[in-house]
């Protein structure tokens, strides 16, 4: 055999081992890319279920991958702190602070824990 057509043979050879690390590699890196997303549909689903309505829909536009919503989003919330001051973000964390309370309330654990809370309380002065 020639040492052109060894060379070829080679190079070709050489070709689809690195073709096949460079997929073994990019599917390893989309799994990984897969597995954060849904973490951040889990987590949205959590927030959202809590109360919260910015972060969540801030995840969901990451795991579709839809990243000028997201920048819309976050500019929306950027004006809705400059003309609605704190009050605006007070609102949704009161919100959720309520949702959260009741969902405590919900289950007889949660209700010990906030009585024993009540109870540490010290005594109003009049």
């Amino acid at each position: 055999m020639s040492p052109i057509v060894v060379i070829w043979l080679l190079s070709a050879l050489v070709s689809v081992f690195v073709g096949f690390e460079v997929t073994k590699w990019a599917l390893a890196a989309n799994k990984r890319l897969e597995s954060k997303k849904r973490d951040a549909q889990k987590l949205a689903a959590k927030l959202r279920e809590a109360g919260l309505k910015l972060i969540p829909t801030l995840l969901e536009d990451f795991v579709i991958g839809d990243w000028q919503d997201a920048a819309d989003r976050i500019h929306d919330i950027a004006r809705l702190i400059e003309v609605g001051g704190d009050d605006a973000i007070m609102n949704e964390l009161n919100g959720t602070f309520q949702n959260m309370l009741d969902a405590q309330l919900a289950t007889p654990k949660g209700l010990a824990l906030i009585q024993a809370k009540i109870a540490a309380l010290p005594p109003a002065k009049s």
